[in-house]
């Protein structure tokens, strides 16, 4: 992927509020930051550059993890997405 960038991992059905919102600040920042969501048990691109994962996360520019996810949380993801 080019940088900056966001990679969502959608492990559980419930992290789905999340999914919505990273899919709306890809339009809001489209040219900006490139998006790639991933579903676990369905895409396994992300499984040979991050290893299995088993709670959903971002991955800020392909080298920070935020697993602690919050709708304030993603919004901060883009922005340090755009500064680094």
């Amino acid at each position: 992927m080019k940088h900056p960038c966001i990679e969502y991992i959608s492990a559980c059905g419930w992290c789905e509020v999340y999914e919505g919102l990273v899919q709306s600040l890809a339009v809001e920042y489209q040219g900006q930051v490139e998006v790639k969501i991933y579903h676990s048990g369905v895409d396994t691109d992300y499984v040979a550059k991050y290893g299995a994962i088993s709670k959903s996360m971002l991955i800020i520019n392909e080298r920070k993890a935020v697993a602690k996810l919050s709708k304030s949380a993603v919004r901060h993801a883009f922005e340090e997405a755009l500064k680094t």
